[in-house]
């Protein structure tokens, strides 16, 4: 069994806001990325060679993550409502990331996705022994300065945050300074994660300068730095220090910069939080199945985040030890999965483990938003395909079969053409459908319903049969032609989705297949599902037609003599 943390807290000082606004978010704003796996033996040193844990496997798999996404995922599995507030690429990796924090109840309406936009990426190099290594891309977090947050995300923050996160890691140090006064100013509480040594953030990160840092740790109420950020920290905060005693630096470090309540988190040996007056050591929360140490650290803020929204300020040593207790079980649940979010399996076991902690049950976030990554970009597909079944179901109920009977009769008895009208969308259906008649054994020929009155009448003869597609049934072209071909006793056949039209007046049969229900078009607008409903009408019709005239192999032959069909039925 691996232990993962042993804890001491300690509470005192600047208090946290005791009346917490109902109805508001934990709203996050910070990074977000995918994640791609590589599990290897060991990573190498700088001129060393490495090895994969597979000699046949490179790429283990691609999760979504990132440090602000992180603790708002794990707060959100313990019923916390979050959101994140971010800049997204309208990209695959962007899609993903946006399905899910569906599927994890993280709230998605504060992005903003643009193409103009790229998605963070990183490289994530996990040893046998659970550690890890990371080269990331930020994307477009690194666009969040002071103006763009100010712009994208104020009112955001003004309206609908109770408590507010972000981050040392990503984010432009201008950017968090002003999200946290933001915050602060609209009576959020503050809690700032500094993931990443203040000389990383200034050099390699480029995030800003160490006056800006300073800044920010001396802003926010609540700080949640790693072992080796509080350290480097600290000597800055009080140059020429050296602390190396856990407990003192805790305190020391929330001395300086006057927080609520501190956390630092020092991975597998223990965390500690601090306020000024209490202390309490909390038991070390044990990992059965060591999997993966990424995002233990924000798996353990997203505890105290769950804790403090929903029980508020710890005022005494058992609720100081319950809201530690809470963030290490959440952490070491995190080291049982691959990747830094919740699975529905942790999230299952979390959620017993906690209710036991805390004696009672935890609340289920609604799950209107849930949406895997492939239901989420294949929505408007799938959607489309079931509204199709369901209509086309529908024709099988509805259809008169004597007005199918006379429509096919007329058809069958026709010695002349079949003429094929319609415009739009209904034309370019009634267009496939004199083709199919013809290559079929009924001798048709299609003509756009707009030609009729400019000569095309001339190609009428008494033998000849018309056939008029028209969705709403009142298509002026349509109606009109339908007219003259009735004053030269033409029979009129037609199909629409309407029995209450205008061409009703001049048909002999008028095939309706909106009877008695409204055909959802996309849109309400868009032909869709009526184009469907034409052409089934149509294979319908041609294949009846087919059986009738006793129509086979050698007579299509004839008539489809070019082409590979034409080459394969010529070999039969």
């Amino acid at each position: 069994m691996f232990n993962m943390y042993r804890t001491v807290i300690v509470f005192g000082g600047r208090c946290f806001s005791s009346g917490l606004r109902e109805g508001k978010l934990v709203l996050g704003c910070g990074s977000n990325v995918v994640d791609h796996f590589y599990m290897v033996q060991a990573v190498p040193k700088v001129g060393e060679k490495g090895f994969f844990s597979s000699p046949n496997k490179t790429h283990e798999k691609s999760v979504v993550g990132g440090v602000t996404l992180n603790h708002l995922s794990w707060a959100s599995a313990l019923g916390t409502p979050t959101g994140l507030m971010a800049l997204q690429g309208d990209d695959k990796c962007g899609e993903l990331i946006r399905a899910t924090m569906k599927n994890l109840k993280v709230s998605t309406q504060y992005l903003q996705v643009k193409k103009a936009f790229s998605t963070g990426e990183s490289l994530i190099f996990v040893q046998e022994d659970g550690e890890r290594s990371i080269i990331m891309a930020t994307g477009a977090t690194s666009l969040l300065n002071e103006k763009t947050v100010a712009s994208y995300f104020g009112e955001v923050i003004e309206h609908n945050c109770r408590i507010f996160t972000t981050e040392i890691s990503q984010v432009p140090l201008t950017g968090v300074l002003s999200l946290l006064k933001m915050a602060k100013n609209a009576g959020a509480t503050t809690i700032l994660d500094l993931d990443v040594s203040p000389s990383v953030a200034v050099n390699e990160a480029k995030l800003g300068t160490i006056d800006e840092l300073i800044q920010c740790v001396k802003t926010a109420d609540i700080l949640k730095p790693a072992k080796h950020a509080a350290r480097e920290m600290m000597s800055v905060l009080r140059p020429g220090s050296e602390m190396n005693d856990m407990f003192e630096l805790t305190k020391s470090m929330r001395t300086e910069c006057g927080s609520s309540l501190i956390a630092i988190t020092c991975g597998k040996d223990s965390s500690i939080l601090a306020t000024e007056d209490h202390v309490v050591e909390v038991p070390t929360a044990s990992v059965t199945n060591m999997v993966d140490a990424t995002g233990a650290g924000d798996a353990f803020l997203g505890g105290l985040i769950a804790g403090l929204y929903h029980y508020g300020q710890p005022n005494d040593e058992n609720t100081l030890r319950r809201l530690g207790q809470l963030g290490n079980l959440v952490g070491a649940t995190c080291c049982q999965v691959l990747g830094a979010l919740p699975t529905e399996e942790s999230r299952n076991k979390l959620r017993e483990q906690s209710e036991k902690l805390l004696g009672h049950k935890i609340s289920s976030l609604p799950d209107e938003n849930i949406n895997t990554y492939e239901e989420q970009i294949l929505q408007g597909f799938k959607e489309s395909l079931d509204l199709d079944i369901k209509y086309s179901s529908k024709i099988v109920e509805s259809l008169d079969k004597n007005t199918v009977e006379r429509f096919v009769s007329f058809l069958e008895d026709c010695s002349g053409r079949v003429l094929v009208s319609g415009i739009g969308k209904s034309g370019i259906v009634a267009h496939r459908m004199a083709s199919s008649l013809a290559s079929t054994g009924t001798p048709s020929h299609f003509i756009h319903a707009s030609e009729w009155i400019h000569g095309d009448l001339g190609n009428v003869n008494g033998e000849d049969v018309s056939v008029l597609l028209s969705h709403s049934g009142n298509t002026k072209e349509c109606v009109e032609v339908a007219e003259y071909l009735k004053m030269g006793n033409i029979p009129v056949l037609a199909i629409v989705g309407k029995h209450d039209c205008l061409l009703r007046n001049s048909c002999d049969v008028l095939l309706c297949y909106d009877d008695g229900f409204d055909i959802e078009e996309t849109l309400s607008v868009v032909p869709s599902r009526s184009v469907v409903i034409q052409e089934i009408l149509i294979n319908g019709i041609v294949s009846e037609l087919i059986k009738r005239r006793k129509f086979g192999l050698e007579d299509f032959a004839k008539s489809h003599p070019g082409g590979s069909l034409g080459k394969k039925l010529n070999q039969c």
